[in-house]
């Protein structure tokens, strides 16, 4: 089945990634409707989540062509990143900053708007305002792997990318930030 170029929300073709001189992601191409849910499979270090990264917009690609809804992934990484959530496999935030830096850094990245008060309504939601200053290094397991959500929500996603190895599905896709 061939599918109108408006169904399609990741459409890209021959994207390439290299660190040095080490290929990792050789000439993927790869078409995704809307309302589809796809998987990558595959050993560590075979690129999937490189691959993931370049269409969420936080990797450029070094060659290749296509779109992530709509935006260019080679020219509009910016737009990508403030229309698609993407969580990591493993929890990923700065230990060694508060869980409000750590947020307040995650906004900044993705350029929300009064960053401050959507902090604030973000440990405010999240239950941890007695916590605020805690460096989120100290949180425990439990605590970390719930966390993983408000961090790809954070920015109204039209899209969620999430590595899927565990089980566990966050419990709210709730918009944490802004």
């Amino acid at each position: 089945m061939h599918s109108s170029p408006s169904d399609l929300v990741i459409d890209v073709a021959g994207i390439v990634k290299r660190f040095g001189a080490k290929t990792v992601v050789n000439g993927i191409d790869l078409q995704v409707r809307r309302g589809e849910i796809y998987g990558f499979l595959g050993p560590n270090g075979s690129g999937k989540t490189t691959f993931i990264r370049m269409l969420c917009g936080l990797l450029t690609p070094e060659a290749g062509r296509g779109t992530c809804l709509g935006y260019d992934v080679l020219r509009q990484q910016r737009e990508i990143r403030t229309h698609v959530g993407y969580m990591t496999q493993r929890f990923s935030y700065y230990e060694d900053l508060s869980i409000r830096e750590n947020l307040d850094f995650i906004a900044r990245v993705y350029a929300v708007s009064d960053r401050n008060a959507a902090v604030n309504r973000s440990i405010e939601r999240l239950g941890l305002t007695g916590r605020s200053a805690q460096l989120a290094g100290q949180l425990s397991a439990g605590g970390n792997s719930g966390s993983h959500w408000p961090r790809a929500s954070s920015t109204r996603p039209a899209a969620a990318a999430r590595r899927a190895d565990r089980r566990r599905r966050p419990e709210s896709p709730a918009r944490i930030l802004g």
